[in-house]
């Protein structure tokens, strides 16, 4: 009977480190996995908001066109209007969702091109800039 003993010892120990291992392997992975659906989801948001564009069009008075040349939709109020260096956007800019290659308005609260103005639009992709 004494021999029993020292093999019982080693098939349980050996039990223990499997045990131990695979708890280790199966930890690790969620861990991996959690860090790289989080590193997914934000660089997909990146992408997205590098992907807004716009391209200032034409300015007359306080009404400024805008073009969407990225490849999203700018979202509502994704733009802000600066005149001079302060901002000067009126309300929402633009006021409803644009497609990808859409043309629209915004107003400022000032006068854009009374003398010599500086009208620069910002998004969360780009900023475009005219000197009237």
């Amino acid at each position: 009977m004494k021999g029993i003993t020292p093999v019982i010892a080693i098939i349980l120990l050996l039990l223990i480190t499997i045990s131990m291992v695979g708890f280790a392997f199966v930890w690790f992975q969620r861990v991996a996995s959690t860090a790289t659906q989080a590193t997914d989801e934000q660089l997909t948001a990146q992408l997205n908001k590098q992907a807004q564009q716009i391209k200032l069009e034409g300015a007359s008075g306080t009404t400024v066109t805008l073009r969407s040349n990225g490849n999203v939709a700018l979202p509502v109020g994704s733009i802000v209007l600066f005149v001079n260096g302060s901002s000067a956007t009126s309300g929402s800019c633009p006021s409803v969702s644009v497609a990808a290659g859409g043309i629209f308005t915004c107003t400022t609260t000032v006068g854009i091109c009374s003398g010599t103005s500086t009208l620069r639009a910002s998004s969360s992709g780009n900023t475009d800039q005219w000197i009237c």
